[in-house]
């Protein structure tokens, strides 16, 4: 097997369930092919710096992945079917791959996904009596500096 690396530019103006769909049907090949997916990072829509097939712009996936050089063949073959992909690079990275440190990456890549993800989101019904607990606590020493600095009578 050989380390690859694919960009793939799918067509921006596309719903975010037809993307989605795209990178599930990429990904899919990789691993009906063999291959192992190692990372997939989705860098979101970006505009282009020029037009291309009459799109502006384009929303933006890297893939590392661990595979054949027919998954690459495969992969390249459906990337020139689907409308849906404006434009894609493939870069092979290294020759071989060790196996086990791949799986020691992918797991370590598992793991700090894990641990960047934001923490679950408070109900709406929770949040609103602690955020108004700390407008208060906040509002209060700001009337005490604003009472202080208000200009006393002046007597003439």
């Amino acid at each position: 097997m050989r380390r690859y690396e694919s960009v793939w530019v799918v067509n921006g103006d596309l719903p975010d369930e037809e993307i989605k769909g795209t990178i599930d049907k990429f990904s899919k090949i990789i691993s009906t092919q063999g291959g192992t997916l190692v990372r997939l990072e989705e860098w979101g829509r970006k505009k282009l710096s020029y037009r291309i097939q009459g799109v502006t712009r384009g929303y933006y996936v890297v893939v590392d992945y661990a595979g054949t050089p027919a998954t690459v063949k495969e992969l390249e073959r459906n990337y020139r079917i689907d409308d849906r992909l404006i434009r894609s690079h493939t870069a092979k990275k290294s020759e071989k791959v060790n196996m086990e440190a791949l799986q020691e990456e992918i797991a370590a890549g598992v793991q700090a996904a894990a641990a960047a993800a934001p923490p679950p989101e408070t109900e709406p019904e929770e949040a609103a009596p602690e955020a108004a607990a700390a407008v208060e606590a906040v509002a209060a020493p700001v009337s005490e500096v604003e009472a202080e600095a208000a200009p006393q009578g002046q007597e003439d």
